[in-house]
């Protein structure tokens, strides 16, 4: 019996990593930071249409990701967020970009894994839309049982607004927490509840689907806690496959 279970707890960790891009570009789900890192010189592309009702008006955000393997244990994210309609702040286009970066710390036996990351926001987007220049550093924990997977990620952020060099810079940190778990062998389901020292707890959930070894699909919801006129809804697909 005990070799059964340490049967299925690895066999759950090696087919629990993400095929979708994460926040930042890095591995994860839309909304929920995982502790995979891509293998090495594999790269993954994906896009997402979220539909966003505010209190200001609604907003469609395509944003744009990449992740891609640089080392063994070490990988590389951009994001760039694009907004072909924005009724709410009739802001610009483009919005902040994000570079970011994650190393595999350790690894250990029946998934549990631990992974630091940071990342660089450029405030390229709109002043109220957008939250401007951040560095961030954090991690990101998870461990894995029979086939449910939890994760945990925080992170500490230096937020200097449109211009960090003329402006006050102020602290912020930013916390996820989510399960996830297949269903079957090539669907994905998983819920994550994140927030931040500057704003108010998101509730989503979401789930993913294994087209062919190298197409994904996702979607979801997420809403706020504390009204739920306030609301998301995406959905996105993914590439992956050999890089450079």
């Amino acid at each position: 019996m005990r070799n059964t279970l340490a049967l299925l707890a690895v066999t759950a960790a090696a087919f629990s990593a993400s095929w979708s891009v994460g926040p930042a570009g890095l591995s994860g789900w839309s909304g929920l930071p995982g502790s995979d890192i891509l293998e090495k010189g594999l790269l993954r592309a994906g896009m997402e249409f979220q539909f966003v009702s505010t209190d200001n008006g609604t907003i469609l955000r395509t944003p744009l990701k990449a992740c891609w393997g640089v080392e063994n244990n070490i990988e590389a994210g951009i994001d760039i967020p694009v907004f072909p309609v924005d009724n709410a702040y009739s802001g610009s286009a483009i919005g902040d970009i994000t570079l970011s970066g994650g190393w595999l710390y350790e690894k250990a036996r029946g998934g549990t894994a631990l992974k630091f990351t940071g990342r660089l926001t450029v405030p390229s987007g709109e002043e109220y839309r957008d939250r401007g220049s951040e560095l961030a550093f954090g991690a990101v924990t998870s461990t894995t049982f029979l086939d449910f997977r939890l994760s945990m990620s925080a992170e500490y952020a230096l937020n200097g607004g449109r211009n960090p060099f003329s402006g006050s810079v102020v602290d912020v940190m930013y916390f996820n927490a989510g399960g996830s778990s297949f269903i079957t062998h090539d669907i994905l389901l998983y819920a994550a509840i994140n927030g931040s020292t500057s704003s108010k707890l998101m509730l989503g959930c979401g789930g993913e689907y294994l087209l062919t070894d190298g197409i994904a699909f996702n979607g979801g919801l997420r809403t706020g806690t504390d009204n739920f006129e306030t609301f998301e809804l995406y959905v996105g697909a993914s590439w992956t496959g050999q890089g450079f």
